[in-house]
């Protein structure tokens, strides 16, 4: 996995396992949608500031559309939601926003991506819920 904590000022994981999707500015979109391509596994990134909820449901909204798109299921793949700007003022509680954004049962993680505070430990989550996932595949 490669770590490039700053690209035009925008925090950067690539690799196939796991996707980072997260909301943010629109014209993004494209590249979320390319990172889906052969994922094994998704971290879906919340902005947990309550006037950025809207945006998080939408790009929720498009994960699922992407997936669809690249024949992918939201209710199968290995999929993390990580709770991102924890440090902020007006960050929602972790309960709210976790009653608000949790799909599927899936582990919630918070961060602080910008001090890299829950970002390894979130990462760390996707493996362990694809490797039973893979051996399936294998056993094929």
């Amino acid at each position: 996995m490669i770590f490039s904590p700053w690209i035009g000022n925008r925090t950067r994981f690539q690799d196939a396992l796991p996707s980072i999707y997260g909301s943010g500015q629109v014209f993004y979109e494209a590249s979320r949608k390319l990172i889906l391509k052969g994922a094994d596994g998704v971290i879906f990134v919340a902005d947990s500031q309550e006037e950025r909820l809207d945006a998080n449901f939408e790009t929720m909204e498009n994960l699922q559309e992407h997936l669809k798109e690249h024949n992918l299921k939201f209710e199968s793949i290995p999929y993390v939601l990580q709770l991102n700007k924890r440090d902020l003022p007006n960050a929602m509680a972790t309960p709210e926003l976790t009653k608000q954004l949790q799909k599927k049962g899936e582990p919630v993680m918070e961060a602080v991506a910008v001090t890299g505070q829950g970002v390894f430990e979130t990462l760390r989550e996707v493996p362990s819920l694809s490797l039973p996932n893979s051996k399936r595949a294998a056993s094929r």
